[in-house]
């Protein structure tokens, strides 16, 4: 607005807050039906609680490389974001860095734990068999 900046573009900064304009912006958010629609929407800031524990699964459907036009452009949403004002960006980016750490951490223990667990029914089994090997001859 170039008369009064104050009354000026008002718009969202943050990309949770930025998603659901845009989804606003596609429904008849007006009628009961378009506003119940609207109610239903959530958008989040990070992971909320119940799915931040859960095991992260890729959509090949959804990936970038296979449903992008070759030389086409695209933006991220928290890259936006932060150009338009929301300062919270460098913090979400070290706490999903950390985030990445703490999985391939526990990713590699379980890989060691798998490694154990298979070397120790190994030797069960080798232990069952030479056991099985005495008992086996008796006849009746």
């Amino acid at each position: 607005m170039n008369t009064k900046p104050s009354h000026g573009p008002i718009h969202f900064r943050a990309p949770a807050k930025i998603l659901w304009r845009t989804v606003r912006g596609m429904i008849p958010h007006k009628t009961k039906r378009g506003a119940a629609a609207l109610a239903r929407l959530k958008a989040y800031k990070g992971v909320p609680p119940p799915y931040d524990k859960m095991k992260r699964m890729v959509i090949p459907d959804a990936l970038k490389v296979l449903r992008l036009q070759p030389g086409h452009k695209y933006c991220l949403l928290g890259r936006l974001s932060s150009e338009v004002g929301w300062s919270q960006y460098d913090t979400i980016k070290e706490l999903e860095k950390k985030r990445k750490e703490r999985s391939q951490v526990a990713y590699e223990r379980g890989k060691q734990l798998l490694k154990l667990r298979v070397k120790a029914e190994k030797s069960a089994e080798e232990r069952l068999g030479s056991q099985l090997d005495v008992i086996a001859p008796v006849r009746y």
